[in-house]
């Protein structure tokens, strides 16, 4: 069960609100699509202060991940606003291999940061559209029998290392988790990832993404969250997982929008 949480600030402004004649008021809706189920709880405030003990009623077990706007002051102990990257982290892989497939060439130097072992599947997708493809991890075993694989099935060399260097002559590079540390990389490069990075880097770097949601889960969506939102607790909270193959409409660096043409120019003039 997904619960959202709005507060809709009905007060009278002046001086009438000294005289609240009406109490606040809670409106729950519940809404299904599929596996999806949304508990929507709308707080009317009439009175000054939000009760947030009656909204507890309503609430409960959902306390410690709320679907609510970014500007809701939530209370200090107990409550917490969902947020999660797992749909954002399929996006910026979706979004580096529709760049590398659409780039029409094979020599761009890829690497696929995934210190997790969670994108195994993707340096296969890599591998047929560059002949270069690095794999940075932790979790070297996982790629290593994935290596050994590839080499058998397609006669492709898939080059595994725990080293960060391969990033500094990489064209193209997909880091699903945050990058949360300095690194050397070319100023023409483009890095395709899950959230803003927390320091510097000097090149493109693409970190988020929009896509269309489909009518029947935009049916269910609270009016008052927006749908990318919306859509990472489907996929994250409900198991909505078809919604990690969508690719991007338009997706953003920090400096500009840009759409699936555009993203295919990336690469067009890479060393």
């Amino acid at each position: 069960m997904i619960t959202a949480v709005e507060i809709e600030d009905k007060r009278k402004k002046g001086f009438f609100s000294f005289f609240p004649f009406r109490t606040n008021k809670i409106r729950v809706e519940h809404l299904y699509c599929d596996r999806a189920a949304v508990k929507c709880v709308t707080y009317e405030q009439y009175r000054r202060d939000v009760n947030w003990c009656v909204l507890d009623r309503f609430i409960k077990a959902q306390r410690n991940h709320l679907l609510c706007r970014k500007d809701l002051v939530l209370p200090e102990k107990g409550y917490k606003r969902f947020e999660s990257f797992e749909l954002c982290a399929r996006m910026a892989e979706n979004a580096g291999l529709y760049a590398l497939e659409n780039a029409g060439r094979k020599d761009l130097n890829v690497v696929l940061w995934d210190n997790n072992g969670e994108s195994v599947g993707l340096s296969r997708w890599l591998l047929d559209h560059s002949d270069s493809v690095t794999v940075i991890t932790q979790s070297t075993s996982l790629y290593l029998d994935e290596a050994s694989l590839l080499l058998e099935e397609k006669g492709a060399v898939l080059r595994v290392t725990r080293s960060l260097a391969p990033l500094s002559h990489a064209d193209l590079i997909i880091s699903a988790d945050q990058i949360t540390e300095p690194v050397s990389v070319k100023k023409d490069a483009v890095i395709f990832t899950s959230q803003k990075p927390s320091v510097p880097i000097p090149c493109r770097v693409i970190s988020d993404y929009w896509f269309d949601l489909p009518e029947k889960y935009e049916n269910i969506r609270p009016a008052f969250l927006e749908p990318m939102y919306f859509a990472s607790a489907l996929y994250a909270m409900a198991g909505v997982y078809e919604l990690g193959a969508e690719l991007f409409r338009y997706c953003r660096d920090e400096k500009s929008v840009h759409t699936r043409n555009s993203v295919k120019e990336f690469f067009k003039t890479a060393s």
